[in-house]
C-alpha cells in the first residue's frame, strides 16, 4: 500500500500540527497540571506559567469584594 503525494503532505501537516500543540503545553506553576498555559506575573515577581483556571482564580483574588472601598478611608 503506497501513499499518494497528497496523503504524504497531509500526514506531514498533521505531524507538524501535533508537534506545535505539544510544544505549547507547559506545567502550571500553581496546580502543577500540564496544560496550555500563559506567562503571568504574580505579586510583581518573575513571570510564571499559569493555566486558564489558575489565572481566573488569581484575577478573582485581585478583585475586591462588592461593597469594599477602593481607597483608604480618612483617619
Amino acid at each position: 500500500m503506497y501513499a499518494s503525494m497528497t496523503e504524504l503532505h497531509e500526514l506531514h501537516e498533521m505531524r507538524e500540527n501535533i508537534r506545535r500543540g505539544v510544544d505549547a503545553l507547559e506545567l502550571c506553576w500553581s496546580c502543577q497540571r500540564v496544560s496550555d498555559c500563559e506567562q503571568t506575573v504574580v505579586d510583581d515577581a518573575a513571570p510564571v506559567w499559569l493555566c486558564r483556571e489558575c489565572r481566573g482564580k488569581l484575577r478573582a483574588q485581585a478583585q475586591p469584594d462588592p461593597g469594599t472601598l477602593l481607597w483608604p478611608s480618612p483617619c
